[in-house]
Parts: structure tokens; sequence; C-alpha cells
């Protein structure tokens, strides 16, 4: 009789924690979402998108976004018209939040290709250009550029995927002068 009183008290010990939770309810707010009819929709506001806390911010000073539109209009000189076929064609920033940049394309066709990239507003950059084959070292073309004119170099491709990145030479997070760089990469006649 003492063990089933011991029992019965150990039984209850355990269900009294559990009958103490059972009784909780957590509500959460839900958003009220109240429908509108699809008529009325076009005439409403729409949100963007949250900015996250890790995103960059855009920059807004008006001399350095002067000074940005600037190098870009040397950029262009520098690069030259657009030869034809153009396979890649890239340009943007070369320090701030979003620093260096790239772009991959689809080679149509295996051949001689141009590589043409230039910078301006940096005191250097560099340019890797290539390809992944499987089975094949992974070796791509690393272009040292000194901002003072445009580099170009002949690459021979393969059918597939080219990459060309631009990227300032230094680590880290660097602030926002205006500097720009572009690259292009076009079938040679």
């Amino acid at each position: 009789m003492k063990h089933r009183r011991h029992r019965l008290a150990f039984a209850l010990c355990l269900l009294i924690p559990l009958s103490g939770t059972a009784g909780c309810a957590y509500e959460y707010s839900e958003p009220v979402h109240t429908p509108v009819p699809a008529y009325e929709q076009g005439r409403m506001p729409t949100a963007g998108p949250t900015p996250t806390a890790g995103a960059p911010k855009p920059y807004n000073d008006r001399r350095i976004l002067e000074l940005e539109a600037r190098n870009y209009a040397q950029l262009d000189r520098l690069l030259g018209e657009l030869p034809e076929p153009v396979l890649l064609s890239e340009v943007g920033p070369l320090d701030g939040p979003v620093r260096g940049f790239g772009k991959t394309e689809r080679v149509p066709a295996a051949g001689r290709y141009t590589v043409t990239a230039a910078c301006v507003g940096a005191s250097g950059a560099e340019i890797s250009v290539g390809q992944e084959h499987p089975g094949a070292p992974f070796r791509p073309l690393v272009l040292a550029l000194d901002c003072a004119g445009s580099t170009s170099h002949v690459l021979e491709l393969q059918q597939g995927y080219v990459f060309a990145h631009l990227t300032l030479p230094s680590p880290g997070d660097t602030p926002w002068t205006g500097a720009v760089g572009g690259v292009r990469v076009s079938r040679m006649g």
C-alpha cells in the first residue's frame, strides 16, 4: 500500500506541471487583410521591398554622383564604339558599398575573342576573364589595369560560358569615390 501511494504521488507530481501548461494559449497578432476589389487595386499605392539591414545603401552625395557620371562618359570613350558582335558588356562602380562587378554570358561558338577593359577614377583595378571546363584546370586571364587607358587582349574561347569580373585589387570596404570600370568581350571578325 505504501508503494502505491508513492507511485500515485509521483504521478501527480508529474501531472501538475503538465496541467499548468495545458491551459496556456499563445496569441500572436496577425496582420488584418481586407480583400480589395480588382478595379481598386490599380489605384492603391504599392509598397516597395523592405531593405534588409545588411543591404548596401545607395550613395547620394551630389559631388560624387556628378564625378561618377563624368567618369562613365570618359569610360565610354576609352572602351570605344561597340564592335560587332559583342558577346559581353558590363560597366559599374569600382568602390563604395557595391564595389566591383561581374557578368557571365554564353559563348555561341568557339573562336578568338577580344577582351577590352578600362577604369577611370581609381589608381588601378583587375579584371579576370575565363571559362570553366570539366576536367581542365581553372586558369582565368587576369589583367592589371592602370586606369590611364584601355587594355585589350585576344583570348581563345570554347563554346560554353565566359565570365568577366572587375574589381579593385585591394581588399576591404572602401569609400565611394566615383571610380568606375568596364569590360567588353567581342568576337574577332
